[in-house]
Order: structure tokens, then C-alpha cells, then sequence
């Protein structure tokens, strides 16, 4: 069965989704099997391994994570799992991608009513469809929107494990907590709901900046020590120009044309290893 992680940010533009797509297309590369679940409706993790071509194909079809929650909602039945799960994304053959859609945040709201009219829990959609599915994967990647609401929920519910990239700085360190509580909380109320924290990944680090410099070395001392990461992704142009190809990093032209590709990809892999050194696989 998959290891199922959620990466999960209360804030916007802190690496999260670069952390989910790299990691993804690196355990992928390396002959896992792997699958990316987009439900953040900004779609960044989608169009960062497939054209915006493809995914309007995906739109017009009626084959993204939005149909899925649409037909919940409605009693339809027009979402097929494996009419929208996208084979070999990103030029990374076993890297499969179920990709999300801005009209997401049409029916976002609507979603937490949905249990007065469907036959299951608005936090157990994604669960019941991808449960067909799983068994073909080494690990599933969800990336959540930068919030705690229902469509993250979803994700956090199925997940095995969350990790939480974060920028080192004063806003992210009390969103961590906010996050650890309201997952504790979850966990509470949901029995069934077996996720733990698989840790926290340093992003965007800027060495020159005491402020980043003192976030980090105060959560590396405290009572989160063991959940933080050792390998770090510091502030690289190259890994944030990677999405203009619709690739990730690994398979970027763009990249690859960048004097510290090489290092970088190294930075990424050591990542990789921590990561499934801390939720197995």
C-alpha cells in the first residue's frame, strides 16, 4: 500500500508546492511509483508538470479533483479516477499527476455542508475516489492549499504523514503551531485519521538574514528538534524558473541550462533521502 504524505502551509510562496513536485519527480526517477494529487486550486504542482494545453484538455473533459467534489455535491457521477489520472508527467515516466482546477474555489464553501445531502463525510471525497488506485503506488503526494479547510482536510484525513515546508521567519514558526493544533484536533474527532507529523523542511533560506539564521537554530533547539530537517532548499532561481517548462527541476531544460543545476539537484536529493528516511518506503 502507498505511503500517503500531505504537504501542508498556512501561508502562500514558501516552496510547499516545490518541495511536493520535486520530491515526487525525485522518488520517481529513482523507480518508485508515484502520485501526485493537486488540491490546492491555485494548480501550481499541476502546471508545474504538465502544459497549460493539457490541462485545459483536462478542464474541458471534465477530469480534474474540482468534478470530483462537484459531483458529491450534486449526486452526478461524471468524475472517472482513471479516465483523470495523467501517466508519466513532467518527462518523469513514473510520475502520475490528478490534477486540480481553479474552479475550486467556486464550491470550496459549499463543501463542509455537503454531509446534509451525500451519502459520506465532506472530509472522506478524495479518500473514497483514489482508494481504487492506490495499490499502484510506492507513495501518493497531496499538495494542500495554504489553509486548513475542508478540501485540505480531505487530504490531511487519507495522509499517513504531513511535512510542512516552511520559510524561516517569525509568521511561518507561529503557523506551525496553528497547524499541529488543528491536525491534533482533527485526530481527535476523526478516530480513524492516523496521520503524524513526518517533519518540517526549511525553504527559501536566505544565509544572509540574522532573522532566518535565528528561526532556524531556534526550532533545531526546541521541542520540534526531532521533527526538523536536516537537508535544507535554500533560495535557488533555478528551482523557481523550473515551472516555465512544465517540468520539475530533474527534467528542465531551463534548469539544466543554469550553472548550479548540478548543485542544486543535490539539494534536492537530500531532501528526498530524509524524507523517506522519515516516513519510510
Amino acid at each position: 500500500m502507498a505511503k500517503i504524505i500531505s504537504f501542508i502551509n498556512l501561508k502562500g510562496g514558501v516552496g510547499k508546492t516545490t518541495v511536493a513536485v520535486n520530491v515526487a519527480a525525485t522518488l520517481a526517477d529513482s523507480g518508485k511509483s508515484v502520485l501526485l494529487v493537486d488540491l490546492d486550486p491555485q494548480t501550481n504542482a499541476t502546471v508545474s508538470v504538465i502544459s497549460q494545453e493539457q490541462w485545459q484538455e483536462r478542464q474541458e473533459a471534465g477530469q480534474t479533483l474540482y468534478n470530483l467534489f462537484d459531483d458529491s455535491l450534486n449526486g452526478s457521477s461524471n468524475f472517472k479516477i482513471t479516465e483523470s489520472v495523467l501517466r508519466g508527467v513532467g518527462d518523469v515516466p513514473k510520475l502520475d499527476l490528478l490534477p486540480s482546477s481553479l474552479n475550486l474555489v467556486e464550491i470550496q464553501d459549499q463543501i463542509p455542508h455537503m454531509d446534509n445531502r451525500a451519502y459520506i463525510s465532506h472530509v472522506d471525497v478524495v479518500g473514497n475516489a483514489i482508494l481504487e488506485i492506490v495499490k499502484n503506488y510506492d507513495y501518493v503526494m497531496i499538495d494542500c492549499p495554504p489553509n486548513l479547510g475542508a478540501i485540505t482536510l480531505n487530504g490531511i484525513n487519507i495522509s499517513d504523514y504531513y511535512v510542512i515546508p516552511t520559510v524561516p521567519d517569525i509568521l511561518s514558526r507561529i503557523g506551525i503551531d496553528l497547524i499541529l493544533n488543528r491536525i491534533k484536533n482533527f485526530k481527535n474527532k476523526k478516530k480513524s485519521c492516523g496521520i503524524s507529523l513526518g517533519g518540517i523542511v526549511f525553504t527559501k533560506i536566505d544565509n544572509r538574514t540574522n532573522l532566518h539564521k535565528s528561526t532556524m537554530q531556534q526550532l533545531r533547539s526546541g521541542q520540534l528538534r526531532a521533527h526538523v530537517f536536516a537537508a535544507e532548499l535554500p533560495q535557488r532561481i533555478s528551482i523557481a524558473e523550473a515551472p516555465i517548462d512544465s517540468m520539475p527541476f530533474l527534467t528542465s531544460p531551463t534548469a539544466k541550462q543554469k550553472s548550479d543545476w548540478g548543485a542544486t539537484m543535490r539539494l534536492i536529493q537530500a531532501v528526498t533521502s530524509e524524507f523517506v528516511n522519515r516516513v519510510g518506503g
